[in-house]
């Protein structure tokens, strides 16, 4: 009889692509199941980047531990960043749990998948290494969109991450696989390509070969079929002259940047062991906004950092009003077990995070409101996402939102649009982080 295997995949993108990898393993010999009470083993994938996250895979875990004791659940394996980063506590806390992998050992999933029907307890935790080769995934998302990881690992070491523990040091897919991954997405109806990575600017610095972001993307931009070409998690010090030459060259490489300034205040950015500083933030932003005025920005900041004073958050609120960033996330700082600025002095109880998250976000919701309300008027191609069963309205995304993050473009009509095509949209109404708009025939 074929094993049932259910699956959950937890966190970011980077590790859904991990969990797909998984499952081009398993495809040919186990059956899927979507309900988790039909499984024979449950695989659950875990985030562990801060506390949050860490509570959301325990939790799941925990629920699969019931199924385990009153369900027909036999066994669960758990993988990915919670057991490489806790890997002594969770076989203590965790043991109705047969099988762990770490972020480095997806390829033993078969193993582990074998010992745990036989009855048998699985661990692995190799060193960080990629695979030389692509090796093919399942999809798991409907096209048109999906994401490319073009490397693994981070060797920023900013001092309140966990990443470089939990994935190692920045390693840099080889562009041939990218490449021909990029092409068989596109075959297979997926035109709007994402790339990611812990720092894509970082890109190729440790390859032999002659290639970097840039050159790469220029590649992947003359691929059939590719119609939306989009990167993130960008580092500021990343964004170069040829980077952004090669973004305006290309009409499907989507001018949208994802640059994570974290802060503006030059004591808490050394604090953070952040390379970029208030000066040069501000050099990149102008940079970027003079290579074309069509670009959008999207950051990220932390707030409640240890040792920050209220001066320091007003400094940010002051910079932001001059950035005029078109997309924001304020996230409140994560005491991280294991990090060092988890053992510095000045740490900032909840509340008083949870207030200057809110303050930075009321000034950004201004400026967002503003630059949407630049936007009435303009004509934008809609990538139709779905339609809201409450309003009526279809909703969709153009050139300027990255899923899942940013705001939604809204549509009244009449006609019948079909999500994963593209219209064109012209915005009538703009508000803090979304717009409306009517179609244009």
């Amino acid at each position: 009889m074929t094993v049932k295997i259910g699956v959950i995949s937890l966190g970011c993108a980077k590790n859904r692509i991990d969990t797909e990898e998984m499952l081009a393993q398993l495809q040919d010999d186990y059956e899927f199941v979507q309900d988790m009470a039909e499984a024979d083993i449950m695989l659950i994938n875990t985030c562990a980047f801060i506390n949050d996250a860490k509570e959301e895979s325990i939790n799941t875990i925990l629920e699969a531990e019931q199924q385990k004791k009153f369900g027909k659940v036999r066994g669960i394996i758990v993988t990915g960043c919670l057991p490489e980063r806790f890997r002594d506590e969770l076989k203590e806390t965790l043991p109705r749990v047969d099988a762990f992998l770490g972020t480095s050992a997806y390829k033993e999933i078969k193993d582990a998948i074998n010992a745990v029907a036989l009855g048998n307890k699985y661990e692995s935790y190799p060193d960080h290494t990629l695979d030389e080769h692509f090796s093919g995934r399942v999809i798991t998302t409907m096209p048109p969109t999906a994401y490319v990881k073009i490397a693994d690992g981070c060797d920023n070491c900013c001092s309140y991450c966990v990443i470089p523990s939990i994935r190692g040091r920045f390693q840099s897919r080889r562009a041939e696989d990218i490449l021909a991954e990029i092409a068989s997405l596109a075959e297979q109806g997926y035109n709007e390509i994402i790339l990611i990575a812990q720092d894509t600017t970082g890109y190729g610095k440790d390859l032999a070969e002659d290639v970097n972001l840039a050159k790469l993307m220029d590649r992947a931009a003359q691929v059939p079929g590719v119609k939306w070409l989009r990167v993130l998690y960008s580092y500021p010090d990343g964004i170069t002259d040829e980077l952004l030459s090669v973004m305006c060259s290309h009409d499907n490489i989507v001018k949208y940047l994802d640059i994570p300034i974290q802060h503006t205040d030059n004591v808490i950015l050394k604090q953070m062991n952040r390379k970029n500083t208030w000066e040069s933030t501000q050099e990149v932003i102008e940079k970027v906004r003079k290579a074309s005025p069509d670009f959008v920005i999207r950051s990220t900041v932390i707030v409640g950092f240890p040792g920050e004073e209220r001066e320091n958050v007003i400094h940010l609120y002051q910079d932001l009003k001059k950035f005029q960033l078109d997309h924001l996330g304020v996230f409140s700082y994560s005491q991280e077990e294991g990090t060092k600025a988890a053992e510095m002095p000045g740490q900032i109880d909840e509340e008083e995070k949870e207030f200057r998250r809110d303050s930075v976000l009321n000034t950004q919701s201004s400026i967002s409101l503003d630059r949407n309300q630049a936007r009435v008027g303009r004509v934008y191609e809609v990538l139709i996402e779905g339609k809201d069963e409450h309003s009526g309205l279809y909703y969709g995304r153009s050139y300027a939102e990255a899923p899942e993050v940013d705001g939604k473009i809204f549509i009244k009509t009449e006609e019948t649009l079909e999500a994963g095509q593209y219209y064109k949209v012209k915005i009538t109404m703009a508000y803090s982080y979304d717009c409306t708009g009517e179609l244009i025939k």
